[in-house]
């Protein structure tokens, strides 16, 4: 029995200490270090009780069962101080409640230590002397202090079981079983202390604290003394806005939460049990997609009779050993972005809508005819054409003889770009004569811009004249800040045509020039903004000297066959969205004029 009862509290003092070591080292808090404390004074009682067990010498039995109240004395008070702290009460752990926890423990261990009052709390009878386990007598002050230290020790669980079970059921469970753990060394104590049968000779305190904390070592490090993670997770669920189902392997609905319910018509009873396909055949799908659900209640204040989306994402559950043991889908309402995205596409449809419009009002719909003259254009938006640009065109006659052509581009783009370019180009049409030059004219149109755009919107264009004959085409044009036309000559020679001068819309007195230059029959000029030369590919630009090959290699094609390569070869060359809108202008003299 003695083999048995040693062998026991030597285990018990290794797990406690082993304990209170892992305590210690994590070090997370004051509640912590507070629990390695009650730990090592029951280590240090368990320890002091197995070497009392094992001598055989009396005295040394004596002093021995006397060091054990370093660790008993110490117990109840940690044992208070945990609960305070554990319970949000830490503000009652003061240093003058530390210092009245001590009295005791200070005036037993005196009275321990002083021979003549030693026998008032313990002491071994001279009639156990040779008795494998003697009993030990208890002195009227050990009364005291066992009264004390077990007030302390209950008043602290209920404390703490009171605490707890003022909280959720997951708190209340676990307060009862840590109260029928605590209560595990309190009864072997007081069995022991009233010397009730066999328990009179051993003491299996120690041991049975050993149980009790390992059970607050392991909830208070590894389950935080309750597992709050199904609570957690089943607020966080009840709380989402996405419809969530908990499938079983077989795809049967096991569980839902509030806004699964919200969109069936069923409730939560009736769904259970039933297979997913059965009751949202839609969401149904085993791959992450979108899915319209007409069939599902309307969101609160929206028109019954519309549909609403829904992403749907599926996720296989598996157990620890990587079995499907179910299946969770998610259905996120996604309407109102699927309805802001039509909207947006219904916006920028008729924001493209517009933008041709406009742009089709500062681009002939088609070229007229002349005698002697044969004309194609072509205009090409920027981007995906979505934003009206600033560049326009324009060909109509002065007189029975004469016809005007200009082309032109307004810095910038938008509504402010297309409103600068209308302006140009019917205040030329309005100020256009037959008796006044290119020049002439474009500084009437500048005085018009300057009062009716600012500094910022200038306008780059060419002005000329078309003046068809039997022996060609005489060209006059005045150049306004713009890029000079080419002009392909029958020898195969591409040349420069005019003469460089003042973009509009700048300066009262722009600088502009009138240029004449005679188109003998086949022979090609060719006007252009600059998205045609500037249009770029990895930093090089297509420039004049492109334009010039095409224009020599395929200057004998029908004029709009040679303006559709033109164009085509830019495309070819800097990709499908231009960076800056391109208008084209070709005019090839047929010598057929009168």
């Amino acid at each position: 029995m003695l083999t048995l009862l040693a062998t026991l509290t030597a285990l018990a003092t290794m797990v406690l200490a082993g304990m209170a070591a892992y305590v210690a080292w994590r070090r997370e808090s004051r509640m912590g270090w507070t629990l390695a404390v009650l730990l090592v004074s029951v280590a240090w009682w368990s320890l002091a009780y197995t070497v009392e067990l094992t001598v055989d010498e009396i005295a040394v039995k004596c002093r021995w069962g006397d060091l054990k109240y370093l660790g008993i004395m110490t117990l109840a008070p940690a044992w208070l101080v945990f609960v305070l702290q554990y319970t949000g009460r830490s503000r009652l752990v003061t240093g003058r409640l530390l210092a009245f926890l001590t009295v005791e423990p200070v005036v037993v261990l005196a009275l321990l230590a002083i021979p003549a009052t030693h026998d008032w709390v313990r002491y071994y009878p001279a009639s156990t002397a040779g008795h494998e386990l003697p009993i030990v007598e208890s002195g009227p002050a050990f009364w005291v202090v066992m009264a004390y230290n077990n007030l302390l020790l209950v008043g602290s669980t209920a404390l703490f079981v009171m605490s707890m079970v003022r909280l959720a059921r997951t708190y209340r469970r676990m307060a009862l079983g840590l109260l029928a753990g605590a209560l595990l060394p309190w009864v072997a104590n007081l069995l022991h202390n009233f010397q009730v049968g066999w328990f009179a000779r051993m003491d299996l305190t120690p041991f049975a604290f050993a149980v009790t904390g390992g059970v607050l070592v392991w909830g208070l490090f590894h389950e935080r003394l309750v597992d709050l993670t199904p609570l957690a997770r089943s607020a966080v669920l009840d709380s989402m806005s996405d419809a969530v189902f908990v499938l079983d392997p077989f795809g049967r609905i096991v569980d839902v939460n509030p806004a699964a319910v919200e969109l069936s018509a069923a409730g939560r009873a009736a769904l259970l049990g039933r297979r997913l396909d059965d009751v949202l055949p839609a969401a149904a799908v085993t791959e992450p997609t979108e899915v319209t659900l007409p069939e599902l209640r309307p969101a609160p204040s929206e028109d019954p009779a519309q549909t609403r989306t829904f992403d749907v994402s599926h996720r296989k559950l598996t157990d620890s050993s990587g079995r499907t043991a179910g299946g969770l889908v998610v259905l996120r309402e996604i309407t109102d972005r699927v309805r802001d995205q039509e909207r947006l596409r219904k916006v920028l449809a008729e924001k493209s809508r517009i933008a041709a419009s406009l742009q089709a009002s500062m681009i002939p719909g088609a070229l007229p005819e002349i005698g002697g003259t044969e004309l194609a254009s072509r205009y090409e938006p920027a981007g995906n054409g979505s934003e009206v640009g600033g560049d326009f065109l324009d060909v109509f006659d002065l007189d029975p003889h004469t016809w005007a052509f200009v082309l032109g581009d307004v810095s910038g783009k938008g509504a402010e770009a297309a409103t600068v370019s209308t302006a140009a180009r019917y205040t030329l049409r309005a100020l256009a004569r037959a008796d006044h030059s290119p020049a002439q004219t474009l500084r009437g149109v500048n005085t018009k811009l300057l009062t009716q755009t600012d500094t910022e919107r200038h306008c780059t264009l060419v002005y000329g004249y078309l003046s068809p004959s039997s022996r060609g085409t005489r060209v006059t044009l005045a150049l306004a800040g713009h890029h000079p036309p080419l002009l392909l000559r029958t020898t195969g020679e591409v040349e420069e045509a005019g003469e460089a001068g003042t973009a509009l819309a700048m300066f009262e007195e722009p600088e502009l020039h009138d240029t004449t230059h005679d188109l003998a029959p086949g022979e090609v000029l060719c006007v252009f903004t600059d998205g045609l030369v500037e249009a770029r590919r990895d930093g090089d630009m297509f420039g004049t000297e492109r334009v010039a090959e095409l224009l020599r290699k395929y200057g004998d094609l029908p004029i709009d066959e040679l303006a559709a390569v033109v164009v085509d070869a830019v495309r070819a060359f800097h990709g499908d969205h231009l960076a800056d809108d391109l208008a084209l202008l070709l005019v090839r003299s047929t010598g057929t004029g009168c």
